[in-house]
């Protein structure tokens, strides 16, 4: 009885942590997406440092989808706690969420004030945290409910990837990189090449389906300023057509897993799977 006890109060526990990192969090970025940290927006933070791989600003409204399916994903799990799957997924995903929510916090709080070298290391330590968190919902596949939380934080991980490539480059923009003497239009197409390379190879090896979304919309995004005439460096032209040709791989690559996992975003559950 004691330990029936114990049990509910941890997973109560878990769950108070979640809404109250959550909460913190989305005020967070309330306060530096309208500049009320340092009384500079994040939006112009970004601009002063800008990229030749920064997406258009319509892109970013992805984060009202990702927090959008995070209320979700927790209003669903405090409803269904009492089930033996969603009490497992609490525990999974609560500790890497809770950890992610800090390190969002804090890489906001930096790059409002610019300290863009530390806001590489925080957003680079979310983007690992995250990755983590959908290793161990693939891992625990057949004792968790995994697809809800599993769709949110991948899209989440996926958009951080693409986040933390373009925090690097402002910070390269930053600090004067001269590119090793190699024109910023080739460190691009290079930039562009290895994200995609990364991309096919873990949505191939995980067959996870949804990984490629947000890398996809980001790279409309970056296409978008290309094409808007934003950017117009050298090689302007081959840089959009690499972004079409990754754009159109992420979508073929996402058919692909979900043809491989039997018309499913995520692989099957293994046989041995608890019943739920």
């Amino acid at each position: 009885m004691s330990n029936g006890s114990s049990h509910k109060k941890e997973i109560h526990w878990w769950l108070a942590g979640n809404y109250i990192s959550f909460i913190l969090s989305l005020i967070v970025n309330y306060l530096g997406g309208t500049g009320q940290i340092n009384h500079m927006s994040q939006q112009a933070v970004s601009n002063k440092y800008l990229t030749l791989i920064t997406p258009a600003g319509f892109t970013f409204s992805i984060w009202g989808v990702i927090y959008s399916l995070i209320l979700i994903t927790l209003i669903y799990l405090i409803f269904k706690r009492e089930d033996k799957r969603v009490i497992r997924t609490i525990q999974v995903i609560s500790p890497f969420f809770i950890l992610s929510c800090i390190l969002n916090m804090a890489w906001i709080v930096s790059f409002s004030y610019e300290f863009i070298g530390l806001s590489v290391i925080l957003i680079f330590l979310l983007l690992l945290t995250l990755m983590k968190l959908i290793e161990m919902i693939n891992n625990q596949r057949d004792f968790i409910s995994y697809r809800l939380p599993g769709i949110t934080f991948t899209l989440y991980a996926s958009w951080v990837l693409i986040a933390t490539i373009v925090n690097i480059a402002s910070l390269l923009v930053k600090i004067g990189w001269n590119g090793f003497g190699i024109s910023p239009s080739i460190w691009t197409l290079i930039i562009i090449t290895i994200a995609i390379i990364f991309v096919v190879v873990y949505v191939v090896k995980f067959r996870n389906a949804v990984f490629p979304i947000a890398s996809a919309w980001a790279f409309y995004g970056i296409y978008s300023e290309y094409e808007n005439e934003v950017y117009a460096p050298e090689f302007a032209s081959l840089i959009m057509l690499v972004l079409l040709i990754g754009l159109g791989i992420f979508v073929l690559t996402a058919v692909y897993c979900f043809i491989k996992n039997e018309n499913g975003i995520f692989p099957k559950s293994h046989e041995k799977a608890i019943s739920e």
